[in-house]
């Protein structure tokens, strides 16, 4: 809240007071009320209207207190105008550390001018993006989430960047993440829409829910919209699939249900991160499944090859803490079978693996995956 001029005065006199008897301004200091009515007094314009003096700095104590620039202790003076017997003047915030400035790839030394102004967020993002493009990056471009995985789950501090596949989903301020065709150029990323969502089991051609990719007998489940796009993108010839659809996270559990005999679907696929929820939906997937009579859920053998083979282990979120073994164990079972003794361990450990490591530069440049379609 602004302040008129008598009571930011008092709020400064206040604080001079207490650097002149040594107290930090970094730190609360208690002030006697017989030095409040020192400085009280010493005030300018303090009592224009001549009002009873004691009214005047009750009323000026209660807009700072309003304002969270002081506190009144409890026990009180006995006068008609009561007044707190010291005053507690709260701690002024620490000026921020702004870290040393990296020597930035030429990519980035435009960002020198902004580097004392932006958010410590921005600083460390910039950073990471700075050791990146030092590293000699593959620079195939790939979709966003996929590049801020690669950059942010590399380059990135674990404690700023929990989620390092989503960093660039809501950092959107700052001369560069606002410019979203500069970044664009920068990271040679682009944005695929995600497809849409639908209630029903669509057999049209078209960037839904469900996406009909074939005439095969093979419904593929995806986890994550980006990967989804990916894969669909990178089809090889020849596959199996009838469908690819988008899993939505715990809503694959719902939607399966919208599977029917004239689908003709024979098997169900399924891709998604290494983590404990990213296990537990197919799981509990596959035994709605196989109560409604379908194909049970099974796992994308090459693809969690791949995954494990090429992702970096981050810690998991609260929600994804680590599990006990018997949790762990019980949950990496449905993973394929080279890839459960892995699995197992990330689970306790805490950790997990975001799916966006298998890149659609990946997807694109081995066949290895191919099995998986087929």
């Amino acid at each position: 809240m602004a302040l008129q001029r008598r009571e930011n005065d008092l709020v400064v006199g206040l604080r001079v007071w207490a650097a002149a008897h040594g107290r930090s301004r970094y730190k609360a200091a208690l002030i006697p009320l017989e030095d409040v009515w020192e400085v009280f007094r010493r005030v300018p314009n303090r009592n224009v209207d001549d009002a009873f003096e004691p009214a005047v700095l009750a009323a000026l104590l209660n807009t700072l207190e309003a304002a969270g620039l002081i506190e009144q202790v409890q026990r009180r003076t006995p006068e008609r105008v009561s007044l707190p017997v010291k005053v507690r003047l709260l701690a002024q915030a620490e000026p921020p550390v702004v870290p040393p400035m990296p020597m930035w790839h030429p990519d980035l030394s435009w960002l020198a001018a902004y580097w004392t102004s932006a958010t410590a967020k921005q600083r460390s993002a910039y950073a990471a993006i700075d050791r990146w493009l030092k590293s000699g990056p593959d620079l195939f471009r790939i979709p966003l989430r996929e590049r801020a995985l690669e950059i942010f789950g590399t380059f990135g501090n674990e404690a700023v960047f929990p989620m390092p596949e989503k960093t660039l989903d809501t950092l959107t301020s700052g001369p560069l993440f606002s410019d979203t065709g500069r970044l664009d150029e920068l990271l040679h990323t682009f944005r695929p829409p995600p497809p849409l969502i639908t209630e029903t089991f669509t057999l049209e051609e078209d960037d839904s829910h469900y996406c009909r990719v074939g005439t095969g007998d093979v419904l593929f489940v995806v986890e994550n919209s980006t990967t989804w796009w990916s894969l669909v993108e990178s089809l090889p010839a020849g596959h199996r699939l009838g469908y690819v659809a988008w899993g939505l996270g715990g809503t694959f559990r719902a939607s399966i249900r919208a599977i029917k005999a004239k689908h003709g679907i024979t098997q169900i696929r399924y891709f998604g991160d290494l983590d404990t929820s990213g296990l537990r939906i197919p799981l509990r997937a596959s035994g709605t499944a196989l109560d409604l009579g379908l194909p049970p859920v099974q796992p994308a053998k090459r693809l969690y090859q791949a995954l494990q083979s090429l992702g970096r282990p981050r810690p998991a979120a609260a929600k994804e803490a680590s599990v006990s073994t018997g949790t762990a164990g019980e949950l990496a079972q449905w993973l394929p079978a080279g890839c459960q003794a892995a699995g197992r361990q990330l689970l306790m450990d805490g950790h997990r693996l975001a799916q966006e490591w298998v890149s659609y530069r990946y997807l694109q440049r081995s066949s290895d995956w191919h099995d998986d379609v087929r």
